[in-house]
């Protein structure tokens, strides 16, 4: 790009007009270091420019993709203008750095050639907010060679698809969502990422669907399978009826499913109903996180509870990964109000 030689004097690379014939055979020192002050800011500019796109972070290799050598990034540190991270990365001092997703380029960058971000830190950088990891995970091929540390996990994979290159390689997002699912340390985390990409509008569940179709040794995949079901309230999710079954596999009274009652705009279907206790429970979908349907969803509770009935909600997914707290709730309701053993 830049179109010089580092083995030559530098007065005989830098481009100048020629002196008159007899003249001195070297441009006046003025010139000279005028010309490379110019040099050292246009290289400065480039830096800016392609940091912009990564969040403050630089690529030793894609600086050598378009001219710049190592000389020229020595000088640039040197001047105060970057700032080495790791052994392929750089940070663009005047360029904002981000706290979550700068390491997760700087990571990318500092690994294998072919290596790209996955799971968590792929969807940090498409975009995913109000989570925290610990950890950044990076994905490679099989054949690929790289040593974990516990700031940076490296996954050897044998299935590559649906990825985004540049400026910084990372996988797709249905992609990454079920690889972050499969990784999670539980359950729990791996239905919370799962039903906050969806919620974020990273990907739509079906995406994901097939994306675990390409997948077929993915951990926890029967699980992941279940989960998409319940964020896209197909007719695998969990329900009345999933909620009716551990019911009695608890010993607690069996509800009536479906309950109808009256409300201001007509009639109003209740999921399940003790009526001996006057108690109600709502099994919210993921649908009912989104939009406006949490303020639809408390002037419903509020007409219920004008109706003498006590309204206890339960996230769809938490009957899945973690039920206990809840039904440990709605046992010492029922025990309070005389349907069960306390």
């Amino acid at each position: 790009m830049f179109g010089y030689q580092r083995d030559c004097p530098v007065t005989l690379i830098l481009e100048h007009s020629r002196c008159p014939q007899g003249s001195c055979s070297t441009p006046p020192v003025s010139s000279t270091v005028g010309r490379m002050t110019h040099r050292h800011r246009d290289v400065s500019a480039l830096g800016r420019e392609l940091a912009s796109s990564a969040y403050g972070v630089l690529s030793r290799r894609r600086l050598a993709l378009v001219g710049v050598d190592r000389f020229d990034v020595r000088t640039q540190i040197r001047l105060g203008r970057w700032e080495p991270l790791g052994h392929h990365s750089l940070r663009v001092v005047d360029v904002a750095w981000n706290d979550v997703r700068s390491p997760i380029v700087a990571a990318a960058f500092d690994a294998a050639p072919t290596a790209w971000a996955d799971g968590v830190s792929a969807l940090l950088l498409a975009g995913l907010s109000g989570w925290r990891s610990n950890c950044i995970d990076l994905a490679m091929p099989a054949t690929a060679s790289a040593r974990s540390t516990p700031e940076v996990r490296h996954h050897r994979v044998t299935v590559t698809p649906l990825r985004w290159p540049h400026p910084i390689p990372r996988a797709h997002e249905a992609i990454a969502a079920v690889r972050a699912a499969a990784w999670a340390e539980t359950d729990r985390q791996a239905a919370a990422l799962l039903s906050m990409s969806v919620q974020q509008r990273l990907v739509h569940a079906p995406r994901m669907t097939q994306a675990l179709d390409l997948l077929p040794k993915l951990r926890r995949r029967a699980f992941i399978r279940d989960v998409i079901a319940d964020i896209s309230g197909g007719s695998e999710s969990m329900g009345e009826l999933d909620f009716v079954a551990e019911c009695r596999r608890r010993g607690l009274p069996i509800p009536d499913r479906q309950v109808l009652k009256p409300g201001p705009r007509g009639r109003m279907y209740l999921d399940v109903v003790w009526e001996a206790a006057r108690l109600c429970v709502e099994i919210d979908g993921a649908h009912h996180y989104v939009g406006d349907v949490p303020m639809a969803d408390a002037l419903r509770q509020n007409e219920i509870a004008m109706g003498g009935l006590t309204v206890m909600r339960i996230p769809r997914l938490a009957l899945r990964v973690s039920p206990e707290p809840f039904f440990a709730q709605i046992q010492r309701y029922l025990s309070a109000h005389g349907c069960v053993r306390a």
